[in-house]
């Protein structure tokens, strides 16, 4: 018999070589034990990402439906090995452990939950031992005994009191008092009904149980805030709090003396430097070098920076160094304005924010105003139900769930964003963002690659030369050429280097923005290239070469015409490919109900044949530049409310002509205040961005609005006698439940349909 293959066995992470390529383990989805994702001896591929598994047995208790719940050590939710980056797609460098990568683990919530504070526990604890004391006494109800139970209760919502005090500044006294101060309210009501005759048992323990609703209700508060604060925590101590800036310039950017001083201190407007491994702490434009860069803090992958590049306060530089002048400093950088998204007294605050402050605001003396109906439509049966009616009105007052839910759902929203390179402007931009019905954008770089290759070259007679081809050819090359960059004249000039031709010199070449180019050859002949709208109004005729045109644009390909003294020599044709994550990009917008447009100034036929693959109806071609924003403004003035996805020069008249401008590759420089910036130039992060203001403008709006509906609920009940104290604070709990976890579930929810691609 052969013999047996020795089995596998996976080379533990900390002892792998140093020299060998090691991304971050993985958990095996099964027993969550961690697995090298290069060495994994199973993976199953799923539509939603890759399970690795440590062994056979592992598949077959996956296949079973066991499930690790160990958090997965990449992607949404990982941390990284001590002292190892993660993957960065340059070769591996040792990062200080005091430097570690950040990961949006954190930022999204799925961290290791933080416990109450002490000092909250300790007013917890006495407040439920004063409950019970209260339910003890109210057991036997006589009237020194019902008294002692009222009491109890009393100090149960005194604890109550105290433990919600951290609210105060943010709620309102009045907000902060209500609850518990109708809690106390039912105690007396229940001690007055055993005085009289008119209750007993089930009315005093009624009120301990109130108190003890509204010890949860404080308890929430503290509770629910935690993850996301932390979120919030967690991308400021991202920033780091010195920076070195240059003394003294040189021929050389980097070999220049220079100092360490604070990051407060840095003006708009000044440089800082960024060696390899140190963290950015301002947001800005590179002046001088190159690097690869981790560009926020959530990046699993590096990406290159040059001269001319934005970059975001929290990236971290993994290899090279950069010379950065600061465009935003201080409280103005992207991520530290998240912080400020759940201020109602912010400029820019979101209307659903004001909203619920103002009725906070107003609600106090409002709810008490309901009270004293309450008492009044009790009638004259003594004073047990009015007060219990009264207490009731009181305690199920939703001030304190009806602010947080939309504040701090606002504040979970921008901060996982922003740990996924997304920052959004302010509260408002945010809020607005999540009413858009349409999206428009340009294909080109956002959907393709935009980086076209010539794949055919047709010349029009066939007694052409090669000689007459060849110049032909070496025309159209040398007038894109000076015409500067452009995908288009890239992919000319580089046909043209492969094919040996010879350098001409053109003269007085002429860029018409979404045509072509004019250009004089050197024996004073005119250069037309570009599409057939160009050659028309140029008074070139494209009859000839129409049917090679037609052709390759039918296969979805570009036509570009090329003439020569009024006559069409040459037909190019160009074809650049789908981008990676396109196709899901456009999906997550129809998964929204979003209507999608096309705005180009490509032809036609290409871009109806690329928006056919990807489902998309509605295409607008052969536009200019001025004439996307204006097709911008005609979508707004038919009802539409417009998101523009584009990269901030080339789109710029349309990203200024919509609702909300989504600038790709923009995020830290002087263009990203458009309401939307990213710091990638992947279309995922735009359809992300959308799918995140959507997700916490619904979020907020439906907590609100079942804060608002269960309360109404409880004071038509309580005011006409039929619920007490007690079911109020019972009903009054669950509304609470429910809205001021608004903020936590979002950023689970979050973190679980948007896990990270880089």
């Amino acid at each position: 018999m052969p013999a047996k293959a020795p089995t596998r066995a996976l080379v533990p992470v900390a002892v792998v070589p140093a020299d060998r390529l090691l991304l971050a383990p993985q958990a095996c989805a099964a027993c969550g034990a961690d697995v090298d994702p290069l060495r994994a001896p199973n993976v199953l591929a799923f539509d939603d990402g890759l399970r690795f598994l440590c062994g056979e047995e592992c598949v077959r208790e996956f296949r079973r439906g066991v499930r690790s719940r160990k958090r997965p050590t990449t992607g949404s939710g990982a941390h990284p090995l001590p002292g190892r980056t993660p993957p960065t797609g340059v070769p591996r460098h040792r990062t200080p452990v005091s430097q570690a990568v950040f990961t949006p683990g954190h930022a999204a919530g799925l961290g290791e939950r933080k416990a109450v504070p002490p000092d909250a526990m300790r007013w917890l604890s006495a407040g439920c031992s004063a409950a019970g004391v209260a339910v003890l006494f109210g057991l036997f109800p006589r009237p020194e005994l019902a008294l002692a139970s009222a009491a109890a209760s009393g100090i149960a919502s005194l604890m109550a009191l105290r433990l919600a005090a951290p609210s105060i500044r943010d709620v309102g006294v009045l907000a902060w008092l209500l609850g518990p101060i109708g809690a106390i309210g039912a105690a007396l009501a229940a001690y007055q009904g055993v005085v009289v005759g008119s209750g007993g048992s089930l009315g005093l323990c009624g009120a301990a149980l109130a108190s003890v609703a509204m010890l949860a209700r404080a308890y929430f508060d503290a509770e629910t805030r935690e993850p996301v604060e932390r979120a919030v925590t967690d991308l400021l101590a991202r920033l780091p709090s010195q920076v070195y800036v240059p003394v003294k310039e040189s021929g050389d950017p980097f070999a220049v003396a220079t100092t360490r001083c604070d990051a407060s201190k840095v003006r708009t407007g000044e440089e800082v430097i960024a060696l390899k491994g140190q963290v950015l702490a301002v947001d800005g434009v590179v002046q001088a070098g190159e690097a690869n860069i981790l560009p926020y803090p959530g990046a699993t992958t590096s990406v290159p920076r040059k001269p001319g590049d934005a970059v975001l306060a929290g990236a971290t530089v993994i290899d090279g160094a950069l010379r950065v002048l600061a465009t935003r400093v201080g409280d103005d950088r992207g991520l530290v304005r998240i912080a400020r998204f759940g201020r109602a007294s912010e400029r820019d605050a979101a209307p659903l924010v004001r909203v619920a402050a103002e009725i906070t605001r107003f609600g106090g003396p409002s709810v008490i105003a309901l009270a004293f109906a309450a008492i009044a439509l009790a009638g004259s049966r003594g004073l047990t139900s009015p007060l219990a009616a009264a207490s009731a009105v009181l305690i199920a007052g939703p001030l304190l769930a009806l602010k947080r839910s939309t504040e701090w759902t606002f504040l979970a929203g921008a901060a996982s964003a922003g740990a996924r390179g997304i920052i959004f402007q302010h509260g408002s931009a945010l809020d607005l963002t999540g009413h858009i019905s349409l999206v428009a954008m340009a294909p080109n770089r956002t959907l393709t690659e935009g980086k076209p290759e010539v794949v055919e070259v047709h010349f029009m007679g066939d007694g052409a030369s090669l000689l007459e081809r060849a110049e032909v050819l070496a025309l159209a090359a040398a007038a894109e050429h000076a015409v500067g960059e452009h995908p288009i004249a890239r992919a000319i000039a580089a046909f043209a280097s492969t094919q040996s031709l010879p350098a001409l010199e053109i003269r007085r070449a002429v860029n018409v923005p979404g045509r072509g180019v004019t250009a004089i050859a050197p024996n004073g002949e005119e250069v037309v290239i570009g599409s057939r709208r160009l050659l028309l109004d140029q008074g070139v005729s494209v009859a000839t070469a129409d049917a090679d045109a037609a052709r390759a644009e039918s296969a979805g390909r570009t036509a570009i015409f090329v003439a020569v003294a009024g006559r069409v020599r040459a037909v190019i044709t160009l074809q650049d490919h789908l981008r990676v994550g396109a196709r899901a990009a456009i999906q997550r917008m129809f998964d929204m109900d979003l209507e999608v447009v096309l705005l180009t100034g490509a032809q036609r036929r290409p871009i109806e044949e690329l928006a056919a693959g990807l489902d998309i109806a509605h295409v607008k071609a052969e536009l200019l530049p001025e004439e996307r924003g204006h097709e911008v403004r005609s979508l707004h003035e038919a009802g539409a409310r417009v998101a523009v996805i584009g990269y901030p020069i080339e789109d710029d008249a349309a990203l200024s002509a919509a609702d909300v401008g989504i600038a790709l590759g923009a995020a830290g420089g002087p263009a990203g205040e458009k309401a939307v910036a990213l710091v990638s130039e992947d279309v995922r992060d735009a359809a992300a961005a959308l799918w995140i203001a959507n997700a916490a403008r619904d979020a907020a709006l439906s907590a609100a609005l079942f804060c608002l509906g269960g309360f109404a609920a409880v004071v038509a009940a309580a005011a006409t006698g039929l619920l007490e104290p007690a079911v109020a604070a019972a009903f009054s709990l669950c509304v609470d439940a429910y809205a001021v976890r608004a903020g936590a579930r979002l950023l689970h929810r979050i973190a679980l349909r948007l896990p990270a691609w880089t």
